[in-house]
């Protein structure tokens, strides 16, 4: 922060930053003919930049270029005053069949006066050091981080005194694997959860979380011998919280491509994500405006031509405030489970009703164990998607809602009557107010249609789909999504690498 008395020792500082890629390769071979029978393939190496993209706030318009040879970067930009900065980042892509180490980086080395107010750093874009003998294979890619800070200057005597031009340049030397090249460790999320996991074998799911049921990150029992095992976080948990797209989120669980599931939880302040009640929302919606048809407990209905009323929401806050980051997400399957249970006393009670309260209208199942939690939907129909390849391929986004199950699995129950102890009020999905699931209950008598709604104690109960409540989108990010800082706590949340 800038001392007053001192304003006339604040001077722009013109910078000009040159960014470039050092190119070694011991051979290229052509096609070869051996006896006219056998062709050898021509090898080809190709290591570039592309996809130049500014971090949001970042002083200024201006636009890296990226030369014509593809191999440098530059840029000149004017900062003015303390905390400003200019931040980037850039793919260097491995488009040859050759795969590539890195030989050695050189930048710019500031001066002890420059250092006072000045940061300059080349990191990979999740914040790990660029090292010697860092691996990129032949196909694939990485990104780098490209920061110029003017510091926030606590004594006026670090200021600087004269205007200034500043030359930073970088160079990344690559040359040809010579199996000396090492893949480099990088900040993995995925990697992160399952550090921390646990097999969850004597947990009680038809009984809430709590110290001694489930508190922590635990691995689906069932699905431990899988390619991509199910970690879910599970009651008191405080370090699952998330920074993506400016909103904050909460790890829930992840996807059998080892994708990452969450939640929305509302907006940071200055980096913290601590919301509770309504600031947990985008806002309060009806599932449906209609409930006198079982069809309304769709997310969507009349063989899925139809959006339901929260669908509609949900997309035009997606198309709003994250289309540009859809890159980012998978399309991950989301389960309107509308199958019909036969055996009931209604005549249209929902096989999500089925497995959280068993028979029991107005009681919860004394146990509901691993083997009853389903993480998917029988039908086709029911399974949202973008792609029809993996669902129905109805959405028009990767946005939907959070299930009856997963809620389970985090640590509620079913119904709990109003005097019943076992309320839970210290999980994380508790927010103080209600909102939306997207599992189905029951068309009952009374030809109302009900889907699950999650209330103060964060117990899944019945709710006429025509109610008013809280909708909280869930996305699910890709596998290969990194972090640039954080340790997952609401102070200090995960921030995703773009």
């Amino acid at each position: 922060m800038r001392s007053k008395g001192n304003k006339n020792k604040v001077i722009c500082i013109v910078l000009v930053c040159f960014l470039f890629m050092g190119i070694g390769l011991a051979y290229l071979s052509e096609v070869l003919k051996i006896n006219g029978a056998t062709e050898i393939a021509k090898t080809t190496w190709d290591v570039h930049f592309e996809n130049v993209v500014v971090r949001e706030g970042s002083t200024g318009d201006t636009l890296p270029t990226i030369g014509s040879d593809r191999l440098s970067i530059s840029l000149s930009l004017t900062l003015n005053n303390p905390l400003e900065f200019y931040e980037y980042y850039v793919d260097i892509v491995n488009s040859g069949s050759i795969d590539a180490k890195i030989g050695g980086i050189v930048k710019t080395v500031l001066t002890p006066s420059q250092q006072k107010y000045l940061n300059y750093t080349i990191t990979y874009k999740d914040g790990i050091e660029i090292k010697e003998n860092d691996l990129l294979r032949a196909g694939e890619k990485d990104s780098i981080r490209v920061l110029i800070e003017y510091k926030d200057i606590k004594d006026a005597n670090d200021l600087p005194t004269v205007a200034e031009t500043i030359e930073f340049t970088g160079k990344i030397d690559y040359s040809q694997d010579d199996g000396e090249g090492v893949s480099r460790s990088k900040n993995s999320l995925y990697q992160q959860i399952v550090k921390e996991t646990q097999l969850d074998t004597g947990i009680n799911l038809g009984a809430i979380s709590s110290d001694t049921n489930g508190k922590g990150v635990y691995t689906l029992d069932r699905t431990v011998n899988t390619a991509n095992p199910i970690y879910y976080y599970r009651g008191e948990v405080t370090n699952n919280n998330v920074i993506f797209g400016s909103f904050c989120w909460k790890i829930i669980r992840t996807t059998n491509t080892g994708g990452i599931k969450l939640i929305y939880n509302g907006i940071p302040n200055q980096g913290v994500c601590n919301n509770t009640g309504t600031d947990t929302e985008i806002g309060r919606s009806a599932f449906n405006t209609e409930d006198n048809d079982p069809k309304y407990v769709g997310y969507m209905y009349d063989d899925n031509t139809k959006d339901s009323t929260i669908k509609g929401v949900l997309d035009t806050w997606f198309a709003t405030n994250l289309i540009e980051y859809q890159v980012y997400l998978e399309d991950t399957p989301f389960y309107n489970e509308r199958d019909y249970v036969t055996g009931d006393t209604l005549a249209y009670s929902f096989a999500p009703r089925q497995r959280i309260w068993g028979n029991k209208l107005d009681n919860y199942a004394e146990t509901v164990p691993n083997t009853t939690i389903k993480l998917g939907a029988s039908e086709k129909s029911d399974i949202f998607t973008v792609s029809g390849d993996i669902g129905n391929g109805a959405l028009i986004y990767p946005v939907g809602l959070i299930t009856v199950d997963e809620v389970v699995l985090a640590g509620g129950r079913g119904y709990i009557s109003s005097d019943d102890v076992g309320s839970n009020r210290s999980y994380y999905l508790y927010t103080g107010s209600w909102y939306w699931s997207l599992s189905p209950n029951f068309f009952g008598s009374d030809l109302v249609a009900n889907a699950f709604g999650l209330y103060h104690d964060i117990h899944p109960l019945r709710t006429p789909v025509s109610e008013s409540g809280g909708v909280r989108p869930v996305i699910s990010l890709k596998p290969t999504t990194v972090f640039l800082s954080g340790d997952g706590s609401s102070t200090t949340p995960y921030v995703i690498a773009y």
